[in-house]
C-alpha cells in the first residue's frame, strides 16, 4: 500500500517527461543548429562587406577594433538570426509565455526590416552619386588648373581648394538624401521639418550660384583692369617720379602703381558686390549690403577727390622739402644754428628739420581739405585748429630762437667792450632771452597776464638793482657834485 503511494506518482512524472523528452531534444537541436547557421550567415556577411570599397572607405577612418561597422552589421545579423532561432526553439518547447513577447519582437522586426533596407538603398545610392560628383569636380577643376590658379593668391599650404569645393559637393549630396532617408523610416515629426528646411535651402541656390558666377566674373574683370592700370602707370614712369620726390621710401615694398592699381580694383568691385547681393535676393541680408554699398559707391567722387588733395600733397610736401633743405643749406642755415650750439635735431640736419616741419605742415592743409571735401565736419574743424596752433607754435619758436641769435651776438659784444666782468655778457644774454620768451609765449596765448606782470616785474627788478647799483658805486662822485652845485648856488647869492 505504502509503495503503491509513491511509486503511482513517480511513474507519472516519468511517462511525462518522456512525452517531453522529444520536444526537448528537437528544441536543443534547433538551437544548436540555428547557432551554427548564424555563426555562418555573420562570417559571410562580415567577408561580403569587407570585399566591398564602400566598407573600405569606412574602414579608413580611424575607428577602434571593436568598433569597427563591419562587425557591428555582422554581430547585429548574428542577433537577428538567433532571434528567429529562438522563437523556433520556445515553440518547440510549447512555451506560450515566452514566444508571446518574442513573437511581437520578430514581427516588429519584420515590419521595419523593410524601411531599413529601402532607407539603406537609398542612402547607399546617395554614397555613390556624392562621389561621382565629387570626382567629377576634381576632374574638372584639374583640367582648368584650378589649385595652380589659386596657389598665388592664397598659397600652396593645407588641403587644395578643388579637394574642398569637391567634398562640399559630396556633404551636400548626402545632406539632401537625409530627408528620403528619414521618409523612408517613416520618422515624419523629424522628416516635415527637414524637408522644409532643405526645400527653402533648395530654393537659394540658384540664387547663391548666380552670386557666385557675378563675383567670380567680376573679380576677374576687376584684376585685368588693374593689372591695365598698373602697367599703364608704369609705362608712364609713375614709379620713377616717385622714387625720385622720394615718396616710395614711406611705402615700403609697394610701389605706387600697385597701390593704384589694388584702389582702381576694389572700385570695380563695389558695383560687382551689389549685383551678387541683388541676386542673392535675400531681403535681409542684401538690403542692408547693396545700402551700404550704395553710399560707399555715392561717396566715390568725394573719395576720388580727398584721395587727389592728398596725393598732390605728399607730392608738393616732398618737392618743397626737398628744394628748402637744400636752399636753407646753401644760404649757411646750417652753420648759423652750429653757432648757437644746435647742430642737430634728431638725426637731421637744421634745414632738413625745417623741410620736414614744412611737410608736415602742407599734409595737414591737404588732411583738412580733404576732411571738408569728405564733408567730416569734426576732423575738418580739429585740422584747422590744429594747423593754427601749430603756426603760433612754429611763430613762437622763431621768436625764441632769433631771441637766442640776438642774445648770443650781445654777450659776445659785451664780453669784447669788458673782459674783466663776464657776469655782465651773461646777465644781457639772459635778458634778451627772457624778452624774447615773453614773447614767444605772448604769441602762444598762454596765461598772457601772467607773463606780463612777470616780465615787467623783472625788468623793473632790473632797473632797481641797476639804480642801486649806481647809486651805491658812485656815492663820491655824487657827493662832489653836490658839493660843487651847492657852492655855486651860494656864491650866486
Amino acid at each position: 500500500m505504502e509503495t503503491s503511494l509513491f511509486t503511482g506518482p513517480l511513474e507519472e512524472m516519468v511517462k511525462k517527461f518522456l512525452l517531453v523528452v522529444p520536444n526537448i531534444a528537437a528544441a536543443v537541436a534547433i538551437l544548436v543548429i540555428g547557432y551554427v547557421i548564424a555563426r555562418i550567415i555573420k562570417a559571410v556577411v562580415v567577408k561580403v562587406l569587407t570585399s566591398t570599397k564602400l566598407m573600405g572607405k569606412v574602414e579608413e577612418m580611424k575607428i577602434p577594433e571593436k568598433e569597427r561597422p563591419v562587425e557591428i552589421i555582422g554581430r547585429l545579423t548574428f542577433y537577428f538570426v538567433m532571434l528567429f532561432v529562438l522563437l523556433a526553439f520556445f515553440n518547440v518547447l510549447n512555451l506560450p509565455i515566452v514566444t508571446g513577447p518574442i513573437s511581437s519582437l520578430v514581427s516588429t522586426v519584420m515590419e521595419y526590416l523593410p524601411r531599413v533596407g529601402g532607407a539603406a538603398i537609398i542612402l547607399v545610392i546617395a554614397w555613390i552619386i556624392a562621389k561621382i560628383l565629387k570626382l567629377i569636380i576634381q576632374k574638372g577643376l584639374a583640367l582648368i588648373k584650378f589649385d595652380e590658379k589659386l596657389s598665388k593668391y592664397l598659397g600652396k599650404e593645407g588641403r587644395q581648394p578643388s579637394g574642398i569645393i569637391a567634398g562640399i559637393a559630396f556633404y551636400l549630396v548626402l545632406l539632401f538624401s537625409l530627408p528620403p532617408f528619414l521618409e523612408a523610416l517613416q520618422l515624419t515629426s523629424v522628416t516635415k521639418p527637414l524637408s522644409d528646411m532643405w526645400g527653402e535651402f533648395a530654393g537659394i541656390i540658384p540664387n547663391l550660384l548666380a552670386a557666385a558666377i557675378i563675383i567670380a566674373i567680376g573679380l576677374f574683370i576687376a584684376k585685368i583692369v588693374r593689372e591695365i592700370i598698373v602697367n599703364l602707370l608704369i609705362g608712364f614712369g609713375v614709379d620713377r617720379g616717385a622714387e625720385r620726390i622720394g615718396i616710395d621710401k614711406n611705402l615700403g615694398t609697394l610701389k605706387v602703381s600697385g597701390m593704384i592699381g589694388t584702389i582702381v580694383y576694389v572700385l570695380v568691385l563695389i558695383p560687382v558686390l551689389i549685383a551678387a547681393l541683388d541676386a542673392l535676393n535675400v531681403s535681409a541680408i542684401s538690403g542692408p549690403g547693396r545700402d551700404m554699398l550704395a553710399i560707399v559707391l555715392n561717396k566715390l567722387p568725394a573719395i576720388f577727390a580727398a584721395s587727389i588733395i592728398i596725393i598732390l600733397a605728399i607730392v608738393i610736401g616732398k618737392i618743397l622739402q626737398t628744394l628748402l633743405a637744400q636752399i636753407l643749406g646753401g644760404l649757411g642755415f646750417n652753420r648759423l644754428l652750429e653757432a648757437v650750439g644746435l647742430k642737430q635735431i634728431g638725426n637731421k640736419n637744421p634745414s632738413e628739420a625745417v623741410g620736414i616741419v614744412v611737410f608736415i605742415y602742407i599734409l595737414f592743409f591737404a588732411v583738412m581739405e580733404a576732411a571738408e571735401v569728405l564733408n567730416f565736419k569734426m576732423l575738418s574743424n580739429l585740422s584747422g585748429e590744429f594747423i593754427a596752433f601749430a603756426f603760433k607754435v612754429i611763430l613762437a619758436v622763431i621768436i625764441l630762437g632769433v631771441g637766442i641769435l640776438i642774445g648770443s651776438w650781445v654777450k659776445r659784444l659785451v664780453q669784447g667792450a669788458a673782459q674783466e666782468r663776464p657776469f655782465l655778457a651773461n646777465l644781457a644774454k639772459a635778458a634778451i632771452v627772457v624778452f624774447a620768451l615773453a614773447i614767444a609765449l605772448q604769441n602762444l596765448g598762454i596765461a598772457n597776464e601772467i607773463v606780463a606782470l612777470a616780465f615787467g616785474l623783472l625788468l623793473g627788478s632790473i632797473a632797481v638793482a641797476a639804480a642801486i647799483a649806481f647809486g651805491i658805486g658812485s656815492k663820491e662822485i655824487a657827493g662832489r657834485e653836490v658839493e660843487a652845485w651847492v657852492k655855486k648856488l651860494k656864491g650866486e647869492k
